[in-house]
């Protein structure tokens, strides 16, 4: 019986020993894909290396990370919350899921982690993350309190002077905002963000040149963005260039058949143009958008006299 029990107790050990070889083996070939950009092939090596061990916490994480990259957002956040339940202490896990949170609109899920994991956090990436759901909760003035102390700490932390400058917009710190923006600009020419705002700013200031510019490179970097289309449009009108115009609205009505301020805007350019058949069209688009509000608004109380 004893020598039996001895056998079972070896044939389990060999047993782990020969899974643990295995989850190994397809962690060192995961990462090695990772590193040559291969993602589909680290996440298929990542998976593999869990069925021989599921509580692998590494593999999880880097899986997760993985995951978001490939675009599928659900099963890397749902890797990342594995992590942090096998690790809570794992600030990198907590620091990627709250972005990933936020930046799908699960505030109270970012709100979540950061209590649990992040709330004690004093580091740049800390503040970073608490200013981030503030801004996103939109409490500005707390949000540029905790991206100021993020700056400070670090100021080459990636997209912090950028979101701090986002921040001080919100905030209506606009004079505040410029030379933060441009900073984050430097840092980064290819920052989307920062130049739709930086560009929106110059506009505002009457710098119309240097807003076309970010403005034009906003919307090669992100071409749903129908707010940097909209400010194009404007400048386009303020050159005396109506068709141009009209053309970059059109593409905006598209993205939101429901933006109002485009469809005024169409009309007028219409109007410019003389083309009076598509101003009418436009402006009977925007009675009826105005129209729509009004229905939604809730109704009066009624009076007591």
């Amino acid at each position: 019986m004893y020598c039996s029990w001895l056998v079972v107790v070896f044939l389990a050990a060999s047993a782990a020993l020969a899974a643990a070889d295995a989850a190994q083996e397809q962690m060192e070939k995961a990462v090695r894909a990772q590193k040559a950009g291969d993602l589909s092939a680290a996440a298929a090596a990542y998976r593999l290396a869990l069925q021989s061990n599921p509580r692998l916490t590494l593999a999880h994480h880097l899986l997760g990370v993985c995951e978001l990259q490939l675009g599928n957002l659900n099963k890397g956040m749902e890797h990342l919350e594995i992590v942090l339940r096998q690790d809570p202490a794992n600030r990198q896990a907590a620091y990627t899921l709250v972005s990933t949170y936020i930046a799908t609109g699960m505030l109270a899920e970012a709100g979540k982690v950061i209590d649990t994991a992040l709330r004690a956090d004093s580091s740049a990436a800390g503040h970073l993350m608490r200013g981030s759901l503030q801004m996103a909760l939109g409490e500005y003035e707390v949000a540029t309190h905790e991206l100021e102390q993020a700056r400070k700490l670090d100021g080459r932390l990636p997209g912090v002077v950028s979101q701090l400058g986002v921040a001080y917009c919100f905030a209506n710190r606009l004079d505040d905002a410029i030379p933060v923006l441009e900073a984050a600009l430097r840092e980064n020419p290819e920052d989307a963000n920062a130049a739709a705002f930086l560009g929106w700013l110059y506009k505002d200031r009457d710098r119309d040149k240097e807003a076309a510019t970010l403005l034009e490179s906003a919307v090669r970097a992100r071409p749903s963005d129908k707010g940097a289309w909209f400010l194009l449009a404007q400048l386009a009108q303020n050159r005396g260039e109506p068709a141009h115009a009209a053309e970059l609205l059109q593409k905006v009505v598209e993205m939101d058949p429901g933006f109002r301020p485009a469809h005024v805007l169409l009309a007028r350019v219409y109007q410019q143009l003389r083309r009076p058949e598509d101003a009418a069209r436009e402006r009977a688009i925007v009675d009826r958008l105005n129209a729509e509000q009004q229905a939604s608004q809730p109704a009066a109380p009624p009076s007591k006299h």
